[in-house]
């Protein structure tokens, strides 16, 4: 069976991905390691057809689409952290347009953005990595206060769970007591503690330029939107986080904090917001498989 013209290989897709596809026209196939699970049912629904493979198991994915190797206006879509970075490994070996691997995966990993953002960026973060025995000694040399949270991104949910999520420390002892508390693999990363009011940043990336698409406040005590004095700094933060790490097509969603010193890069992640309509999926999908949709050509921010 040949592929349709147009088809969007969505990996475990939530239901207003699939909707996307089919509006800007695409063919739409729905991959997920398991088709009777209950959060497929509603995207299954949607879709044009299904297949039942691990794409968590690259060998098993690139068996699955073996297919679709080097057609026209086809690519696989991942809308999270790691189905995005499943979904550019996939496409890279496939010869389907998307995101290089090495850009989805410097998104996904805090380590290596926080240092490529802290050469390349006027907003350096003080930051350490280390293990359990060396946290006391990290957490020194960054300064207190600062926060703990674990090295991996957001693709490895078994370290976010041993490390027990984000923590600030006050002390030294703070750091020991935590230290206590760890498993003895875990990798951390110490950061400077950052005060002021969060923002949830979302842009959309075509070719390598960034259309900044909407700010959020995210702090519970009504901080409202940017002044405009500030928005353009956030902006100008957001798109040199996504150059330096070579993000060149599709969403993404940054979170700021706007301190004393200007604005600094919390994390970012290839994928939308959980709050995101469809018009980001739509752009998306319509920018990488080339489809007749003018407003996916993004400016730069």
């Amino acid at each position: 069976m040949k592929p349709c013209l147009s088809t969007a290989v969505l990996l475990s897709p939530l239901p207003r991905a699939v909707r996307a596809a089919r509006q800007v026209g695409a063919h739409t196939v729905v991959v997920g390691p398991d088709l009777a699970a209950r959060e497929l049912r509603s995207a299954l629904a949607e879709a044009d057809e299904a297949i039942e493979v691990d794409w968590r198991r690259r060998s098993q994915l690139l068996t699955a689409m073996g297919r679709f190797v080097g057609a026209a206006q086809t690519a696989v879509f991942g809308f999270g952290e790691a189905s995005a970075l499943a979904a550019s490994w996939a496409n890279c070996a496939l010869r389907l347009p998307g995101n290089p691997p090495p850009a989805v995966a410097a998104l996904t990993d805090p380590v290596t953005l926080r240092g490529r953002v802290n050469h390349l960026t006027e907003a350096p973060v003080r930051f350490e990595l280390c293990d359990r025995a060396a946290l006391a000694k990290a957490a020194c040399q960054v300064g207190f206060p600062c926060v703990v949270k674990p090295r991996a991104g957001g693709c490895r949910r078994r370290d976010r769970i041993a490390v027990g999520g984000v923590h600030t420390l006050h002390s030294a002892l703070d750091a020991e007591a935590l230290a206590e508390r760890l498993p003895p693999q875990a990798e951390l990363l110490v950061e400077e503690y950052l005060s002021g009011p969060r923002y949830s940043v979302e842009a959309h990336s075509y070719f390598g330029a960034h259309t900044i698409m909407g700010v959020t406040p995210r702090d519970p005590d009504g901080h409202g939107g940017l002044d405009e004095h500030t928005a353009p700094q956030v902006h100008r933060l957001v798109t040199d986080t996504l150059d330096a790490a070579d993000y060149w097509t599709g969403p993404s969603q940054t979170t700021v904090i706007v301190t004393a010193r200007g604005p600094r890069l919390v994390s970012s992640r290839p994928c939308p917001g959980r709050d995101s309509g469809s018009g980001l999926y739509e752009l998306t999908i319509a920018a990488v498989l080339d489809l007749p949709q003018p407003a996916h050509h993004a400016r730069a921010g």
